[in-house]
């Protein structure tokens, strides 16, 4: 199939241009890309994505090793001068030599929390602008393949993760993952740990929010998934049959709406694999980071647990856990957009 016929009337040319502004650095052709899903190359289009994943994440697990062995460093030495001091019967020495190496192990928490932070923002923001840009083809490929009734039903569940990624996840979660954050920190400070259970109420409800909006997108996906494909396939099967039932010309206009339905559904469903495709090569490089920040601390946590202060080992923890937060809080509204477009893709075959 000849695309220069296509790209223009279905939006392909404001895919590339989305593609350019989201992927700035990769040289691929969306026209290639396109091709080679065409042609059932998926693996080899997902290959030609995601050839430059594997260099990043070998820059940054660099980074995240040197900053695995100060903070192993830190706790020990943080145990070592404590011990070393309460020996000569100086606990207000001690105590304030914890609080010393607490300050400057706080800081090294909190740098690697704001990088996954920020990270995960900026993941989000990707997410939305992705949509923005890219979505329009695939919803002119949607109505022309399958009716305007399904590409408006989906152009409201879109709408629907803007609005939940840009004012749920970002706007609320993002900001109480950082309050969880810093009262892990202040939970450091006393010895009773006093902030423990408001710190688990936040984590069970941000847990909880994230679980409720995946179970909003999914339901609202499958109910739509179930109705209006129904009635696009009746309206096209009535046009079938009036066409079919012209005098001299019937079977003839039956066979050219099929083919043209047929194609209509090929492009669809091809667009469709690209942007999943483009979304996933998006959204890998920023999890797997987040991912890779929150093992290190988890990890770090566990080694120091050995001789280190219950107080520092339990902030190293909790801090990962906060990072998690942040893993899941971006992953699910990446989900939330693949769950989307995948039901759409999957239920509307355009009969």
């Amino acid at each position: 199939m000849d695309l220069d016929v296509y790209w223009k009337d279905y939006g392909l040319d404001r895919l590339e241009e989305g593609m350019r502004t989201l992927f700035p650095a990769e040289t691929l052709s969306l026209e290639h890309l396109m091709a080679q899903v065409m042609q059932g190359d998926v693996a080899g289009a997902a290959r030609d994505l995601f050839k430059g994943l594997t260099a990043d994440l070998s820059g940054q697990f660099s980074g995240m090793r040197n900053v695995f062995l100060w903070l192993l460093v830190l706790g020990i030495v943080s145990s070592l001068m404590t011990h070393f001091v309460e020996i000569f019967d100086q606990h207000q020495v001690a105590e304030v030599g914890f609080y010393f190496m607490y300050l400057l192990f706080t800081v090294v928490l909190l740098r690697c929390f704001f990088l996954a932070a920020e990270t995960a923002a900026a993941a989000l923001d990707n997410v939305i602008l992705f949509i923005r840009l890219m979505i329009p083809a695939y919803l002119i490929s949607l109505g022309l393949s399958t009716g305007a009734a399904t590409a408006a039903a989906a152009t409201q569940l879109m709408l629907l993760v803007i609005y939940g990624i840009q004012n749920i996840l970002s706007g609320w979660l993002v900001p109480l993952t950082y309050s969880m954050c810093m009262l892990v920190v202040i939970n450091g400070i006393w010895v009773e740990e006093k902030l423990t259970l408001l710190i688990d109420l936040l984590e069970k409800g941000i847990g909880w929010i994230l679980k409720g909006a995946l179970g909003v997108v999914t339901g609202l996906s499958i109910f739509q998934a179930l109705i209006t494909p129904v009635v696009e396939s009746v309206k096209n099967s009535a046009l079938q049959k009036i066409l079919s039932a012209l005098p001299g010309v019937g079977n003839t206009a039956d066979g050219v709406v099929e083919l043209v339905l047929g194609s209509a559904v090929m492009i669809k469903n091809s667009i469709g694999v690209v942007l999943l495709l483009l979304f996933l090569a998006l959204c890998a490089a920023p999890l797997l980071k987040i991912a890779l920040i929150s093992g290190v601390l988890k990890c770090a946590a566990a080694f120091m647990g050995i001789v280190s202060d219950k107080r520092i080992t339990s902030c190293a923890d909790r801090t990962g856990d906060a990072g998690l937060l942040l893993l899941r809080t971006a992953g699910t509204g990446m989900l939330l957009f693949l769950i989307s477009v995948a039901v759409v893709t999957a239920a509307g075959k355009g009969v």
